[in-house]
């Protein structure tokens, strides 16, 4: 993987923890980040090294939102290059990593930040965080970030956050279902710890194929084609090298050793 400008990942056991290292601007997204993740998101996605990805900010903020400058150019650049198209593609491929993505974050979260938060599997905030949707009041909207943010939280609490625009507390987070847990930096650390030797220790091509069922199976009726789906893909499971292994563990009642991921790979 090359060496990043914008961001920095340091990696141990399976977690990948993912650094937006922009201090200077409180970790605002401009064109190179947002490139930058996506880069390493892409290549995460198959390295069988991570399991895992923590995602954090340098600094006193996780992060400001879209870098304004950045934003500002918008029109004066082809359409592939503009602002919205890029974070519309960043938030997705975080919302479609197939590994778990956890948020941690402090000190603040802006604007587009919430996109980021929104689209990652879990987010573990500190007690004294701020968070704003912010966009209204610099007469904007959260456009690329509300698909992300209405399936995270519904319709009607992001319409309150966003028309409102008011500053919201961790608890607050936690209560709408933006954050899953709030607590001081060392509470934070222990979650994601417990969270990470949890994920860690199970079979990775079995995680990664429950992240890409649930995402097919939400929102669809319940109906002959999506039975034939989820009946489908258990038989598949079952066949797969990593399903007798862990069975095998199981009734013998050891601790599974998961076969390489690229001989396991469920279409």
């Amino acid at each position: 993987m090359r060496p990043f400008e914008t961001i920095t990942c340091e990696n141990a056991d399976y977690v990948s923890t993912l650094w937006l290292s922009r201090p200077e601007v409180r970790n605002a997204i401009n064109s190179l980040m947002a490139l930058e993740l996506i880069d390493f998101l892409t290549h995460a996605a198959n390295d069988p090294t991570i399991r895992m990805v923590v995602l954090k900010g340098k600094g006193k903020y996780f992060c400001a939102g879209g870098d304004l400058n950045w934003m500002l150019q918008g029109e004066a650049v082809p359409t592939h290059q503009q602002p919205g198209m890029i974070l519309s593609k960043l938030f997705r491929t975080i919302y479609e990593f197939p590994k778990p993505v956890i948020a941690f974050v402090e000190g603040a979260a802006m604007g587009g930040a919430l996109g980021l938060i929104a689209a990652c599997d879990f987010v573990v905030a500190a007690e004294n965080v701020s968070f704003c949707f912010s966009e209204v009041k610099l007469g904007l909207a959260p456009a690329t970030i509300s698909p992300f943010v209405v399936k995270r939280i519904g319709e009607f609490r992001s319409r309150q956050l966003m028309v409102s625009a008011k500053v919201f507390s961790a608890s607050e987070a936690v209560s709408v279902g933006m954050a899953e847990f709030a607590g001081t930096r060392t509470e934070m650390e222990a979650y994601v710890l417990n969270l990470a030797q949890h994920i860690t220790a199970h079979a990775p091509e079995a995680v990664k194929t429950t992240k890409r069922l649930i995402r097919h199976v939400a929102d669809k009726p319940i109906d002959d084609d999506l039975s034939t789906y989820t009946a489908d893909l258990l038989q598949q499971l079952q066949g797969s090298d990593e399903a007798k292994e862990g069975i095998k563990a199981f009734l013998e009642k050891r601790m599974a050793v998961w076969p390489p991921s690229n001989e396991n790979k469920i279409t």
